[in-house]
């Protein structure tokens, strides 16, 4: 391919791309300062999403937020993460509509690679969520949590 042809292309899908994660920032419910997320991040009911500062969403991040959506300052997620915030019943006659469950992240988290966040789920601040842990149940402020299911690991020092 031509190096013009390639420089022009490149800048052409920087700019798209640009430009998509800032029509997604309008669409939240509120969206704090200096929030990055990524153009190939996948968010669903994006006005019930709620961002604080200095926020990162990386690629392939699929976030479901129809239940409702906090996400504090300072957070980090990974690429390949999904958070849920609807479920739906277990008996077949009862799985329509769907439930909703809000969930929690707090200030100052990890969300490693891959890792699940299912609906009703708090994250307390300062924490760590181990890549490809299964998060379905509350994790206190200050530990690390791994596995599937998720489970304590240790604390967080400071």
């Amino acid at each position: 391919m031509n190096s013009i042809l390639f420089r022009i292309l490149n800048r052409l899908v920087y700019e798209y791309e640009n430009q998509k994660s800032i029509e997604i920032k309008k669409r939240l419910k509120y969206c704090g300062n200096n929030v990055y997320i990524s153009s190939k991040a996948f968010i669903w009911s994006e006005n019930c999403l709620e961002i604080g500062d200095d926020v990162c969403i990386h690629s392939f991040t699929h976030i479901f937020a129809g239940g409702g959506l906090k996400i504090g300052e300072d957070t980090m997620i990974s690429s390949n993460c999904s958070i849920s915030t609807v479920t739906h019943q277990i008996h077949p006659l009862d799985r329509k509509p769907s439930v909703a469950k809000s969930v929690v992240i707090g200030k100052n988290v990890w969300v490693g690679t891959g890792a699940i966040i299912l609906p009703g789920v708090t994250i307390g601040d300062d924490s760590v969520v181990g890549a490809g842990a299964v998060v379905t149940r509350d994790i206190p402020c200050q530990q690390v949590f791994v596995g599937n299911p998720a489970r304590f690991l240790k604390e967080v020092n400071f």
